[in-house]
């Protein structure tokens, strides 16, 4: 039997073992519900609002009772506030005194984040009204009003968080499967009948395969679902968001790819159950460290160099590249260069980790540290 159909016998087993778990389907139903639910709850809990607008001088007298006449069939009630200019209006705005600022003289209403839609309407049809009502020499062109935003809006942020905390949850659980699955066929000599009939380097690429594939249909289905949502207008987000929930799938697949790698060599140094979660706890610091400096890297400066590093370092960019991507958009460039750096990365890793499974599999006896893995890494390879 050749290679591939080695890899994927034992791919084809360990998606059995892992689609059997009841865990994982309880928890597959769990966040589809949770995500098709929550627009729902969004309205649900929504409430009457009162918008607070700040206009810069000069403004026309009757604008504050044109716009209470427009948000009246929304069920909403507007505060106008007159500032002295633009910028006394982006200090309110930025203070979060108001929620949108009007310029009259550029035809733009500003939101901090989030481009309110509804009030946008209001807005706009307050200011036609008005502008209809001029006196003939103070006559203007009725033209819509350009709508932006100073900041990222909360959706964006929302899916940020939300793609960079799904796959450090997602990387973490799956590849703690590959780690505890190393142990207990280890322990209970079942690797020893598999060894006999599949060599060491397809036995790890069939697992890693097999788990990758389940969690990756996991992560489809909650990141499709979603992508779906945002698509449909579910959410009061724009529709481009939906990409970016969909980039979180490859990433998976890049990440988990590379930290399963690693997972994998731990299992196979350990020998019990009880030293599993201390073979893979440096490789599970590694993940939670990445993911806290990416944080608070992208929460500080999203556009800085440090951020646009962490975007190509192969241990970082499973984790910041598509939190990075909903935030302010990475150029395709960074794109390219970090999958040419993960895929690098995975392949030295393979060949490093293969050789540490292929004999650690076979021992016996205490956990290996890291610097015994480290002299038995260099006895293989000389």
């Amino acid at each position: 039997m050749n290679g591939r159909r080695l890899v994927a016998l034992v791919a084809r087993r360990e998606i059995r073992e892992r689609l059997r778990s009841r865990a994982f389907l309880v928890a597959t139903l769990f966040l589809l519900v949770a995500v098709g639910a929550s627009p729902a709850l969004n309205g649900f809990f929504s409430r009457e609002t009162t918008y607070r607008i700040a206009v810069a001088a000069p403004a026309p007298p009757d604008l504050a009772g044109a716009l209470q006449r427009a948000a009246s069939p929304f069920g909403g009630s507007v505060r106008l506030r007159v500032v002295a200019s633009p910028a006394a209006g982006r200090r309110a705005l930025d203070d979060e005194r108001v929620d949108a600022l009007l310029l009259l003289r550029d035809d733009r209403l500003v939101f901090r984040a989030d481009v309110d839609h509804e009030l946008a309407a209001v807005v706009d049809t307050a200011v036609r009204t008005v502008r209809r009502h001029l006196p003939p020499e103070q006559e203007v062109t009725v033209a819509t009003l350009e709508l932006t935003a100073s900041e990222p809006s909360d959706a964006e942020v929302a899916v940020a968080l939300f793609g960079a905390v799904l796959l450090l949850t997602a990387l973490a659980i799956y590849g703690q499967w590959v780690l505890v699955g190393v142990v207990e066929e280890k322990s209970n000599r079942v690797v020893e009948l598999i060894l006999s009939a599949v060599p060491p380097r397809h036995m790890l690429a069939g697992k890693v395969i097999g788990i990758g594939l389940v969690g990756l249909g996991q992560l489809v289905l909650v990141a499709g679902l979603a992508a779906v949502l945002l698509a449909a207008g579910a959410y009061d987000a724009p529709t481009s968001l939906g990409r970016n929930v969909l980039l979180v799938v490859p990433w998976f697949g890049l990440g988990f790819a590379l930290y399963a790698v690693a997972y994998a060599a731990a299992g196979a140094l350990a020998s019990r159950q009880q030293d599993a979660s201390a073979a893979g706890q440096p490789i599970t610091i590694t993940l939670v460290a990445a993911y806290f400096v990416g944080y608070a890297v992208l929460a500080d400066a999203p556009n800085g160099a440090l951020a646009q590093l962490l975007t190509v370092i192969p241990v970082t960019a499973p984790l910041v590249l598509p939190a990075r991507s909903a935030l302010v958009g990475v150029p395709l460039w960074e794109h390219a260069l970090a999958v040419v750096l993960t895929v690098g990365a995975i392949y030295v890793l393979v060949r490093l980790a293969g050789r540490v499974y292929a004999h650690g599999l076979l021992r016996s006896g205490p956990r290996l540290g890291a610097r015994a893995a480290l002299r038995l890494t260099r006895a293989i390879s000389s």
